[in-house]
């Protein structure tokens, strides 16, 4: 009998987005790929761009399985069209699908809803011995054209015992090529209202093992590393621990990234640690100014708190990327005063994005009935989707755009060099020209938000 072959396809897409000019694929697909070669399967994996040739092979294997984020939606779709049509059969997963399995079902034979680790390889070994998955946790399938089957949601996976991704099953990656992104944990306790995690992962935090960590850092450790963890200091005395051991193990890379909370940098003894490990910069989630917005967002700290991160932060020679979320409620002013206060904290790199309700989170329950559209390739963050109380969709865009041009202005890039932080002049210029770009590729949506504008609080086009 010929073996089972499964293809993992990360959809992926072409257009500017503000991770554009890094290269940190998803590790969650290369995870089951691991997961499925340690239990006896082929299974190859694709997360770069594919080619026409490419694509056209995935017709040989039995199952081909696609993740895919709301904003690359489109990508994944039309693949998996194309792939049906030749007899293929579809399984998707990832957090758009987990919470709009119906509307995934029109292209796909099987959604696999929350955590894929287990679920997927599951799946495999029931479609491998012609069984049909109406048990099994985790899934949805259609039954018949306007019925489907969600089966019950499955438990939470033991993190520590899920093997290291493993993108060396990937053709399009070499021994020596594998992204230098690392996972520590799943979970967060903050249930931020725009967060798909807290839904997807559950508020329980769960770790890998130091040793594991180690094991993934060897291969790139002479390279920059990002902790791709939700909040890489989510524990505190675990991040210390951690950070201990790589010193003590000569694991330290070359530099790092993280995500942190504000908290966090309240902290001397983890500050020095990062220090001393060599962390260049850590990703915040300021969100707002304001602290009515705060408070909504569900965010633990206060305005006054983030003044003293940024001091503390760079006391320890470590950059911070603010990152600010503007509320359909704020007015045009809103950008602006989230850059005034960038500037004036001397914050070294910024995002300012429009609420964007993904599926699942509790803003998409807010803002359900004010959305402007559904196109779900510009549910990224940088575009504007939902009609603000106080102003056109228009008018804020273009402040958002306004006041990120003034922040990443070309003055500012040639005056960005402060000491042990020169790398903020190459930052800031890649901010300013991959907005130039976004600017340019977005012309025709910023032109069509005209379109629309407030009527009793509803978006009316």
């Amino acid at each position: 009998m010929n073996p089972f072959k499964i293809a993992l396809v990360e959809a992926v897409s072409d257009l500017t987005h503000v991770y554009s000019r890094t290269y940190l694929p998803r590790v969650g697909l290369a995870t089951m790929a691991a997961v499925l070669h340690e239990n006896g399967y082929i299974c190859d994996l694709w997360v770069k761009p594919m080619t026409e040739a490419e694509k056209a092979s995935l017709a040989g294997y039995d199952l081909v399985g696609i993740g895919s984020l709301s904003s690359t939606i489109r990508e994944a779709y039309a693949l998996a069209d194309a792939l049906r049509k030749k007899g293929t059969r579809v399984v998707m997963g990832g957090p758009h699908v987990t919470f709009l399995p119906e509307e995934a079902l029109n292209h796909c034979d099987y959604v696999v809803r929350g955590e894929g680790d287990e679920t997927l390889l599951a799946l495999v070994r029931l479609l491998e011995k012609g069984r049909n998955p109406d048990t099994l946790k985790g899934i949805s399938y259609k039954i018949s054209d306007k019925a489907f089957q969600h089966n019950e949601t499955p438990d939470l996976v033991d993190f520590s015992k899920i093997p290291s991704p493993d993108f060396t099953r990937s053709p399009q990656i070499g021994t020596h090529e594998i992204p230098p992104i690392i996972i520590t944990s799943r979970g967060c306790p903050h249930d931020c209202s725009f967060c798909s995690v807290t839904p997807l992962f559950g508020r329980k935090y769960r770790f890998k093992s130091y040793e594991q960590v180690i094991d993934e850092l060897r291969p790139v450790q002479h390279r920059s590393v990002c902790f791709g963890d939700d909040n890489f200091c989510a524990r505190p005395a675990r991040t210390k621990s951690l950070l201990r051991e790589m010193i003590k193990q000569n694991a330290v890379p070359l530099r790092w990234s993280g995500q942190i909370c504000v908290s966090a940098a309240s902290d001397p003894e983890l500050l020095a640690l990062m220090e001393e490990t060599r962390c260049r910069i850590v990703y915040v989630g300021v969100e707002s100014v304001d602290p009515a917005t705060l408070k909504k967002y569900g965010k633990a700290h206060t305005v006054d708190a983030v003044k003293k991160c940024v001091e503390n932060l760079h006391k320890h020679n470590i950059g911070i990327h603010g990152m600010f979320v503007v509320d359909s409620k704020d007015g045009p002013q809103t950008p602006k005063n989230i850059v005034d206060y960038a500037i004036k904290t001397d914050i070294d790199t910024i995002q300012v994005f429009s609420i964007t309700p993904f599926p699942g989170t509790r803003a998409y329950i807010d803002n359900k009935d004010n959305l402007l559209h559904n196109q779900w390739t510009n549910y990224d963050g940088m575009h504007v989707v939902v009609q603000p109380e106080k102003c056109s969709a228009h008018e804020m865009q273009t402040a958002i755009i306004d006041q990120m041009q003034r922040f990443y202005s070309m003055k500012r890039v040639l005056t960005s060099y402060r000491i042990k932080r020169g790398w903020r002049v190459k930052y800031r210029l890649g901010g300013h020209l991959l907005l130039k770009q976004w600017i340019k590729e977005n012309a025709d949506y910023i032109e069509s938000l005209k379109a629309y504008f407030p009527l009793n609080g509803l978006a009316v086009a």
